[in-house]
């Protein structure tokens, strides 16, 4: 009877944890068989401030996803959003981050970039051949690759994201981060009816009160309007985006924002703008194809590839990524 082949994946965000396991098929590609996720605790604004809370989360994201695989695994592939370089060995330099993922009693087989990871799991070959940007919009932090001639070529990190969003409603609508939460998800970027307006509670959420919908939004756009601002001056400083002829690949929970893609293409002066999702090949559920789970996906993507590669069946653009992992 032929060994079966386990991979994981670990993406420790700055919102959440989410853990992968999956069974490599006999053709090289995992089949996901369990995922769980958890609120990351002990971390703020992308910082570990409690080892021990952040140890909890991975341990419970991991427990969720063992026992929905049938599978007790130890070793992973790891993503966090403070990997921003595609350079050298990647290695997680926090120590904080070190001893949590420790404490939840995981091994971290390899650190790859949240947004090379992302990319593992939306971007087709295609993509990568004639040169496109991908945006991981993230909680805290929104990663930037770029793709050509079938490698990445560039990774850089923002330290800015959905979170930000969130934090800028809670505040200048005073209300609670819940609420600035539900508001972001709810409103997005649609222009609405002038007259219209949200009822929102305040913080604690004792009082109920109305605001217009519009200054809701444009809270909500001016802030993604910087991330995108932001990102069009780093790319520009290294290459010309005109002839990137993949365009911008949005994925990440930021980029299910209602009404991203329209700003996006005006912002980074682009027509050709989408939001990535996971294939749906080796996903059986249909919710675990959202942008939201990109990054984890990409993990076993990546872990089974590098075992398949290790049997001498893949060459290629993986080849040379290996290099610089």
């Amino acid at each position: 009877m032929a060994r079966r082949h386990i991979v994981g994946g670990l993406d420790i965000g700055t919102t959440k944890v989410v853990s992968v396991i999956a069974e490599v098929s006999p053709n090289g590609y995992p089949v996901i068989k369990g995922l769980g996720e958890c609120p990351t605790l002990g971390v703020r604004k992308g910082v570990v401030v409690d080892k021990a809370s952040l140890g909890k989360s991975i341990a419970h994201a991991v427990g969720l996803s063992q026992a929905m695989a049938g599978e007790t695994i130890s070793e992973f592939y790891g993503s966090f959003p403070v990997v921003s370089q595609l350079t050298g060995t990647l290695q997680i330099t926090d120590e904080q981050l070190s001893e949590s993922i420790a404490m939840a009693g995981v091994k971290i087989l390899q650190v790859i970039p949240s947004v090379i990871a992302s990319g593992e799991a939306v971007l087709t070959d295609t993509h990568k051949k004639i040169g496109t940007v991908l945006m991981d919009l993230g909680g805290a932090v929104t990663g930037l690759a770029v793709f050509d001639q079938g490698v990445p070529v560039y990774t850089h990190s923002l330290p800015i994201g959905s979170e930000h969003i969130t934090s800028d409603l809670a505040v200048c609508l005073r209300t609670s981060i819940s609420e600035g939460d539900r508001i972001k998800r709810s409103l997005g970027l649609i222009e609405p009816d002038p007259a219209s307006t949200l009822e929102i509670s305040g913080v604690g959420g004792h009082e109920r009160r109305k605001v217009p919908a519009g200054a809701a939004r444009d809270i909500i756009k001016s802030r993604i309007q910087e991330i995108f601002e932001l990102a069009h001056q780093e790319l520009s400083q290294h290459f010309r985006l005109a002839s990137l002829t993949g365009g911008f690949i949005l994925t990440g929970g930021g980029s299910l924002l209602k009404g991203v893609l329209d700003l996006a293409i005006s912002q980074m002066n682009c027509c050709k703008v989408a939001v990535g999702s996971p294939a749906k090949v080796g996903i059986p559920r249909e919710e675990w194809t959202s942008p939201v789970y990109a990054s984890a996906i990409g993990l076993v993507l990546y872990g089974a590839k590098r075992s398949t590669r290790r049997s001498g069946r893949l060459s290629g653009w993986r080849e040379v990524l290996d290099r610089f992992m």
